[in-house]
């Protein structure tokens, strides 16, 4: 019985030590970022990023909050939210699942998410392509 509460520990600290380790990877453009994307040549510039036929589009979510060595699975968050991974600040960011690109509506769900307790609540704009 030892043996088995034993090995089950382990097994759970081997997979607890994995998942934290592939978040604590760095993508290789965190330590180099670029002063600018260009079409090649210049100093400090990376090459070109592929384009599309895109148009940008603004879009909004709504953003509750920024965690700094926090885990947000011991938290729980309204379903209306998802936390983000970003790895080069090393932060995960509590955001509306959802993108909106109607303004009207991002403000409705930050509305909400005020009522329901999260006062520091605010919208960010992003772009979008279509």
């Amino acid at each position: 019985m030892k043996h088995l509460i034993y090995s089950l520990l382990i097994a759970i600290s081997f997979g607890w030590t994995f998942e934290l380790s592939a978040q604590n990877e760095r993508p290789a453009y965190c330590d180099q970022l670029p002063v600018t994307y260009s079409k090649g040549g210049a100093a400090n510039s990376r090459p070109s990023l592929p384009k599309f036929s895109t148009t940008p589009t603004l879009e909004y979510k709504v953003q509750v909050a920024i965690l700094r060595n926090t885990d947000p699975r011991e938290y729980p968050f309204h379903e209306d939210l998802i936390a983000r991974y970003r790895p080069c600040e090393e932060v995960w960011v509590i955001e509306s699942r959802e993108s909106f690109t109607s303004r009207s509506q991002a403000i409705q769900l930050q509305n909400k998410l005020r009522n329901l307790g999260y006062n520091g609540a605010y919208l960010i704009e992003m772009v979008g392509y279509k």
